[in-house]
């Protein structure tokens, strides 16, 4: 792909183009024997990015990228630039930080469960990811959420269902992640494949409260 066809950041945050050509250049990109080992596939890099653009407070790419490719971003892909792939990425990533700030989610699969693992791998490879994503943010999310902090007044200003509702939300994208271990946790199949159709409800609400703790900080150092 020619590097010219790639945006830059989008700093409006506003909805970008069709990113039809940008995400087969980075479907083909991940699946490349040249990237380095433990490489996330496009399904592990889209949840990954819908949890990071939850962005409750702003990040930089080159603090998320690294663990795309396993932990370090590579100086060197045969066949890629360097710009190409961070351009590529930043496209990407804009287009979920659009669908956060837009309450959407849009899966490019069906994710419903089932017993044959192979039927539901993209549901949780997904999962995965935004996991993956979640724990990148975790000390942001502590922060925040820890009942014992002194000096915000946060815990004043989020309702304390906020609590709850993450649980649940990690409770849904954990049981998608590993239904194996969901069912031998005691979890019902019912259940279970009521967890899988709320995933994309349970992403919509991971970043409203993302989006809210955002709009909170920004208001307290105002």
């Amino acid at each position: 792909m020619d590097d010219t066809f790639i945006s830059q950041v989008n700093t409006s945050e506003q909805e970008a183009p069709d990113f039809t050509e940008v995400r087969y250049f980075i479907d083909e990109l991940l699946a490349s024997p040249a990237c380095p080992a433990y490489t996330m596939n496009m399904e592990q890099l889209d949840g990954y990015l819908r949890a990071i653009a939850a962005e409750p407070k702003p990040t930089d790419a080159k603090h998320w990228m690294p663990l795309i490719f396993g932990g370090e971003f590579p100086r060197f892909i045969s066949g890629y630039s360097i710009d190409s792939i961070t351009n590529a990425l930043i496209c990407l990533y804009n287009s979920h930080r659009a669908r956060v700030l837009n309450e959407t989610c849009e899966l490019t699969f069906v994710c419903e469960y089932s017993p044959d693992k192979n039927a539901r791998l993209k549901s949780e490879q997904w999962a995965r990811g935004f996991m993956q994503g979640y724990i990148f943010w975790q000390d942001v999310w502590s922060q925040y959420f820890d009942e014992n902090q002194t000096g915000s007044n946060l815990a004043v200003i989020l309702p304390s269902s906020i609590y709850d509702e993450i649980d649940d939300i990690l409770a849904v994208v954990s049981a998608v992640a590993d239904p194996d271990y969901a069912l031998q946790a005691g979890v019902a199949i019912d259940n279970l494949m009521v967890m899988f159709h709320q995933l994309p409800q349970k992403v919509i609400e991971y970043g409203r409260i993302a989006h809210m703790i955002r709009s909170n900080s920004v208001a307290e150092i105002s």
